[in-house]
């Protein structure tokens, strides 16, 4: 009897990935040479976001793009190396970026902020609920945190890491808690 005949292939198993890896500081980029639509436009492919929803997105929240963080967004508290931030002002929502960092997924990022800003006080906390037991139990959720600690500072952060590395793959209990990002399947 031949032993290759009893010798069996072990096999390997797949290998687990973030669906959206993180992006690196491009200091080559300035607010001269980017393109606020063009990575706004790649931001909603890459990230599959609902037809019905671009417009939205295109046009109800700010978009700025700076070199440097101006003296009133510092006196806010952020440093001089803070990516990006989002606030509302006046029922407006705005985006803010160093250039960078304008990236698709520190636009994804801020724009989970933009998004659990349209979840009620109840829906907050039911995301708490639900997203708690996922931090030991789903594995991509377990990779996100194990990647990139920035998801363990909070709630509001975990909300904004999950869709900015997870995007469509997140798990499906989580999707109604990105209101106009991503699509509800019932």
């Amino acid at each position: 009897m031949c032993f290759w005949k009893w010798f069996k292939k072990k096999e390997t198993p797949p290998v687990l990935v973030l669906p959206h890896p993180e992006e690196l500081e491009d200091w080559t980029k300035t607010i001269e040479n980017v393109s606020i639509n063009g990575m706004l436009e790649q931001w909603i492919t890459d990230w599959a976001v609902p037809q019905e929803n671009v417009e939205h997105w295109k046009t109800a929240i700010g978009i700025e793009v700076y070199n440097e963080w101006p003296s009133n967004k510092l006196a806010w508290g952020i440093t001089p190396t803070t990516p990006a931030m989002s606030w509302e002002v006046g029922g407006k929502r705005y985006l803010a970026c160093l250039a960078r960092w304008f990236n698709t997924g520190v636009i994804a990022h801020e724009q989970a902020h933009n998004s659990y800003s349209l979840l009620s006080e109840e829906e907050k906390k039911t995301f708490q609920d639900t997203y708690t037991p996922l931090m030991t139990s789903d594995p991509l959720v377990k990779l996100m945190r194990k990647e990139h600690a920035y998801a363990g500072v909070s709630y509001v952060e975990a909300h904004a890491e999950v869709y900015r590395y997870l995007g469509q793959e997140m798990p499906v209990s989580l999707i109604p808690f990105y209101p106009k990002l991503l699509e509800v399947v019932e």
